[in-house]
């Protein structure tokens, strides 16, 4: 099952509300021999790395197959670097799953039950759940949804995911997906395409010692953006960046680009998915903000 991105929470009596979490989606469901495994949207097998959260599943809800996010809390919020450093094999803060679905108990399949029918299913199997599990807070008023999306983004709360009352596990009836939309702004460092006819940005913000680090890139720019960046970016090979960059998260193709004199500062529209600073998926270009400098912009924290 997977969320469908949406401008705006969708209201009416059938709507249910579900905070997102920072996190990584995960399957959890029991092997023939009483363990359990845990895996992600990709196939990706996460067991080995969160043994833990595997435990606790087989030992407090056997026999379930659960939906869920992984999450690790570090410092009074939500640290997706930690669980990225247990995939690599390193060692994390506590990890928690928040579980938000099941889609079978033994040989019951639940799937094609109404979201309202498996929820009800999944509170009472949840009832005396310990940590490291946890049932996701749900909510039928909007109001309280939008507190969720617009007040505790600090926290780790990304957005707020909304299901019908009457829809199964299905593919045809997705959940709708709004994020927590901020603005930011970085300086450009590199622009993908000719710097003529840019098609998308490269950002950078300053560390605590001045030097420039990239945070990430935009969205394809609409043509406005483009005519109006197109004057007003320069070509250079005196740059602190290489020529190409490592790939960002989620792909596994280094980043060819154009580096440009790294002085023209933009006004960006942002979501509350950051690793140290960066933004960890693509931003939506804004305007130019010829009122700031390089000088003027958030330094990214230590390491």
């Amino acid at each position: 099952m997977i969320a469908r991105t949406a401008e705006r929470i969708p209201t009416g009596p059938s709507w249910c509300h579900e905070p997102k979490f920072d996190g990584f989606r995960a399957l959890a469901f029991p092997a023939a021999d009483g363990t359990v495994h845990l895996q992600s949207r990709q196939v990706r097998s996460l067991t080995t790395a969160f043994p833990e959260i595997a435990a606790a599943v087989a030992r407090q809800c056997p026999g379930a197959v659960l939906d869920g996010e992984l999450v690790c809390w570090r410092n009074g919020r939500l640290d997706f670097p930690g669980l990225q450093r247990r995939l690599g094999g390193g060692t994390a803060s506590p990890v928690g799953y928040v579980v938000f679905d099941v889609l079978a108990v033994g040989p019951l399949d639940l799937r094609r039950k109404s979201y309202a029918a498996r929820r009800e299913r999944l509170t009472r199997l949840l009832a005396g759940a310990r940590l490291p599990l946890a049932l996701v807070p749900m909510t039928n008023d909007p109001e309280v949804a939008l507190t969720w999306l617009t007040e505790h983004s600090a926290a780790g709360i990304e957005g707020v995911v909304s299901k019908h009352a009457e829809h199964t596990y299905s593919t045809r009836q997705r959940w709708r997906k709004v994020r927590t939309r901020l603005s930011g702004e970085a300086v450009v460092g590199g622009v993908i395409g000719p710097v003529r006819a840019p098609k998308a940005l490269v950002l950078g913000l300053p560390d605590q010692r001045g030097r420039l680090r990239v945070v990430g890139q935009t969205l394809p720019l609409p043509r406005a953006a483009r005519d109006e960046l197109s004057v007003l970016l320069r070509p250079t090979d005196d740059h602190p960046w290489p020529e190409t960059l490592h790939p960002r998260f989620g792909s596994s193709s280094p980043l060819h680009y154009t580096r440009v004199r790294p002085e023209v500062v933009v006004e960006l529209d942002v979501d509350t998915a950051r690793d140290q600073g960066r933004w960890r998926h693509p931003t939506g270009y804004r305007r130019v903000r010829l009122d700031l400098r390089r000088e003027d912009l958030a330094v990214l924290p230590e390491a």
